[in-house]
């Protein structure tokens, strides 16, 4: 069990560190088409250049987040960062031989549609990996912190790179970094969600799994608020990148070095906003966070419109990503917990199409409202706008954190269980909403060999004795240890009785709950069976000795 918690860590922190490359890439190569298209024509041509961008991202990315789904996850994040190597490749070669802005800009949509199928991938890996709830939050939390790091490092190296020599030096350079995303994720072994048989849903066609996510997300009205949410926040995010290049071009006349700082600071705030985001890993309740970090974001763009300064400017920004941090890291934990494994991929895929559209929708205002408001004060709509919609949104998430129940006591029972230890975290957290606590005196029957399986217990408190029959003599159960799967694995009557010595503690998992968690678990389906078969083989081994 430590050698196989210790393999899921070592995968883990390879998928964390093909994220820690792409996020740098990711928001380098938009500040430098950024600064190509503004060069070219002014903050009006940079925010169009960013709306041809986002547009066939937004509305490809719930269909290839189906791939999610379909596909053995692991295999799917490699090919997907290939794609983003190759595409990279292509735009480099592109601006260094200065092509049209249209050719340009084609290649750029397709760097953007490929970024947008790495990102719900990788928030679809996690719960694979993550061997505790709180190394998914830890998780998210890092992602959160790499996220950050990629929204100042990478404007701030573009910005240079392009000073110094040009930006078609960035995409090729970024290609390459890309090139070392596809090596960390390679072998990953990880098994598709959709699965014959295991309780989900089966495929049945691409275009039908393709709408899967939306189909999803329009029956769930919570889940449509928290879209509003990320929606509007990358609404802002999409404004505050051109207006970020506006401000340093005219206000403090920086340049593009001044462009890239200004873009890259709210990643300064977003690193310690993810990284305090780590303390929500034992919290119940996310609601909260998300809706205070959305306000947090807001309120210091409000108050920009009163400066005139670069130091200024930057820490209200730094301060505005530590609260979309902080939101981010909530939230996504937040639809990891109430969203079944076997449509995760897909149901992020929406979420990838709403956060596109909302950076398309903040690119294409944000010229408008510097022609209506001027550079400086057009921030304050903006921040005004997120305080709103934390209001509004805030029934929604409430009731997304009812749905998200956290039995931590529960879940601890659980992973003393070896197969299901080895289930993803999503699928062991749907298994602990339903599971019941039963408190049994001495001499009390669980359950009785010949009588049908109706239930997986584990032992969380006390001693009971298992019998076979007349002729072996019992043995005994103590905490950690659990019983019945073998009925349910086999569809075969109770092959013991088991009687409490004690006053017992037990946890009870219904039959259908156990199984359809357990059969579409991957290793933890495996080890299960593996388990009962050894039961039955000790069994018969007991049997022929006497």
């Amino acid at each position: 069990m430590a050698r196989s918690v210790t393999h899921v860590g070592r995968r883990l922190t390879r998928v964390l560190m093909a994220a820690a490359v792409y996020t740098v890439v990711e928001y380098g190569i938009w500040v430098t088409l950024l600064l190509y298209a503004y060069g070219r024509g002014g903050v009006a041509l940079a925010g169009l250049a960013s709306v041809v961008q986002l547009l066939p991202a937004a509305f490809l990315a719930p269909a290839l987040g189906s791939l999610g789904d379909r596909l053995p996850r692991g295999t799917a994040i490699c090919g997907a960062y290939a794609c983003l190597a190759l595409c990279l490749a292509a735009t480099g070669a592109l601006l260094v031989t200065h092509a049209p802005l249209a050719l340009v800009l084609t290649a750029g949509a397709a760097v953007t549609t490929c970024i947008s199928v790495v990102r719900p991938l990788h928030y679809s890996v996690l719960p694979q990996l993550a061997p505790t709830a709180a190394s998914l939050v830890s998780a998210n939390a890092v992602t959160g912190v790499l996220d950050g790091i990629g929204v100042f490092v990478g404007p701030v190296l573009a910005g240079l790179v392009a000073v110094w020599s040009g930006p078609g030096t960035f995409a090729l350079l970024a290609a390459v970094g890309v090139g070392g995303s596809v090596l960390a994720t390679a072998r990953l072994h990880l098994p598709a969600a959709l699965r014959e048989g295991s309780g989900g849903d089966a495929p049945d066609g691409t275009l039908r799994e393709a709408v899967r996510g939306l189909e999803v997300v329009s029956r769930d009205l919570p889940v449509l608020g928290l879209l509003l949410l990320v929606g509007v926040s990358f609404f802002i995010t999409g404004a505050l990148e051109v207006l970020g290049v506006s401000f340093a071009q005219t206000v403090v006349d920086g340049g593009d070095g001044a462009s890239g700082l200004l873009v890259g600071a709210t990643g300064l705030g977003a690193l310690l906003g993810a990284a305090a985001a780590a303390g929500l890993a034992l919290r119940s309740g996310l609601a909260a966070p998300a809706a205070v970090g959305l306000v947090t974001a807001g309120v210091p763009l409000v108050l920009i419109a009163g400066v005139s300064s670069m130091l200024p400017a930057v820490v209200l920004l730094a301060v505005c990503g530590l609260g979309q941090a902080f939101t981010g890291v909530a939230g996504r934990t937040l639809l990891q917990r109430v969203t079944d494994d076997h449509v995760l991929a897909r149901v992020f895929a929406v979420q990838e199409g709403v956060l596109l559209l909302g950076l398309a929708g903040g690119a294409a205002t944000a010229p408008l409202l510097v022609d209506r408001f001027g550079a400086a004060a057009a921030y304050v709509p903006l921040g005004a706008g997120l305080v709103a919609v934390s209001g509004l949104t805030w029934p929604f998430l409430r009731r997304l954190d009812t749905r998200a129940i956290y039995r931590v006591d529960v879940l601890g029972t659980l992973r003393c269980v070896s197969f299901l230890a080895a289930m993803p975290l999503a699928g062991l957290e749907r298994l602990s909403h339903r599971a019941t606590w039963l408190e049994l005196p001495a001499g009390f029957d669980v359950v009785v060999k010949g009588e049908p399986g109706d239930a997986f217990y584990v032992v969380a408190a006390g001693r009971l004795s298992v019998t076979t029959d007349a002729v072996r003599p019992p043995h005994e159960l103590a905490a950690d240890d659990s019983f019945g799967e073998i009925a349910l694995l086999r569809s075969v009557p109770r092959t013991a009785t088991v009687r409490t010595l004690e006053a017992c503690r037990l946890l009870r998992v219904e039959r259908d709950d156990f199984l359809a968690a357990v059969t579409g678990a991957g290793d933890g389906g495996r080890i299960a069976y593996e388990v009962a078969a050894a039961h039955l083989a000790a069994d018969a081994r007991a049997a022929h000795r006497t």
